[in-house]
């Protein structure tokens, strides 16, 4: 996974495991982001897609349901129609993000990880830039970077937690998997009201 600036620790050669949990978590926590700004109709399609992540993270065979899914998807992103002041750019980031994931379950890779984490910092950062005022930050040529927004910065811990288990366990049993799922969870519904203030949006 990416560590960008960030602090977090990377691993060498993660497992496949840790590549599948890694890239289940992204996009557990990225769905807040479609749970808001995405179609009603397709809300059915991303929890049953996340669930077949999560059984693929877990160990479980759905190499044909993950394929079927994927399908159904199709992994060229839609977000390049729409700029980042749409909140349909952020929707189909968000589904990039499960396509990535539905990809991973299927051939791990480092470099599918790397995008997606890259892909939920950006969408985060851009989060916290609005909310913090969209004022710009200039720093001159040699200046340490500012430090990132709250958002962002608590996606590289929620980052580190599932290099943190393959270091430290070795591997991933279901209790370690549920725990950093329910992270996930937490860090998506504790989201979703800042992705409604950014965009206006009132909570129904």
């Amino acid at each position: 996974m990416t560590q960008k600036d960030s602090g977090a620790e990377p691993l060498s050669n993660p497992s496949e495991a840790c590549l599948r949990v890694a890239a289940a978590a992204i996009a557990e926590r990225g769905s807040a982001f479609f749970r808001v700004l995405g179609p009603e109709e397709e809300l059915e399609w991303l929890e049953s897609s996340l669930a077949l992540i999560w059984a693929a993270a877990s160990g479980e065979d759905v190499t044909d349901e993950c394929a079927e899914a994927l399908d159904e998807l199709g992994e060229e992103s839609q977000a390049d129609q729409f700029d980042s002041s749409y909140p349909e750019f952020f929707a189909a980031r968000s589904l990039e993000l499960v396509g990535n994931a539905m990809v991973t379950a299927l051939r791990p890779t480092s470099e599918r990880v790397n995008a997606s984490s890259v892909i939920l910092r950006d969408m985060l950062s851009i989060l916290d830039f609005r909310l913090g005022g969209s004022k710009a930050v200039i720093t001159r040529y040699g200046d340490p970077a500012p430090p990132l927004g709250p958002l962002e910065s608590r996606e590289v811990k929620e980052e580190q937690i599932v290099l943190d288990v393959q270091s430290t366990a070795g591997g991933f049993d279901p209790e370690s998997v549920g725990h950093i799922k329910e992270q996930a969870v937490r860090f998506a519904t504790e989201a979703i009201p800042h992705i409604r203030d950014c965009f206006d949006i009132d909570a129904t």
